[in-house]
């Protein structure tokens, strides 16, 4: 079995990533919840519909049964992409769902708030 030697003096500076992770957002915007929520909702709602665009096509393909087109997907990625489509969908429905309860919230609050 190979020794790796982590002494201190075999340390190494840690080096700062240049990397950002992508998004679509203006830099002024990428700390705003409301911002973020809705670029999760874009980005989500792509991928959902690109999985049930390849889902339909395998399907029609299956059904068609032309060897000269065989479907995109066999069975069993057809089955992943459904489930992670249904994933997908069910994140942004709690996320949804969370945001709604945050604004119901504030907005009791703020009713509260004026009425004393």
């Amino acid at each position: 079995m190979t020794c790796i030697n982590t002494s201190p003096q075999f340390s190494q500076a840690t080096a700062r990533s240049e990397h950002r992770p992508f998004s679509l957002l203006a830099d002024g915007l990428r700390f705003d919840t409301s911002a973020q929520f809705i670029e999760l909702a874009l980005d989500l709602s792509q991928g959902i519909k690109t999985c049930l665009s390849l889902i339909y096509a395998s399907h029609l393909a299956r059904e068609e049964g032309d060897d000269a087109c065989p479907p995109v997907l066999n069975v069993a990625d057809t089955e992943c992409l459904t489930r992670m489509a249904m994933a997908a969908a069910g994140v942004l429905s709690e996320r949804a769902g969370s945001h709604i309860d945050i604004l119901n919230a504030l907005h009791m609050k703020d009713e509260q708030t004026l009425s004393n």
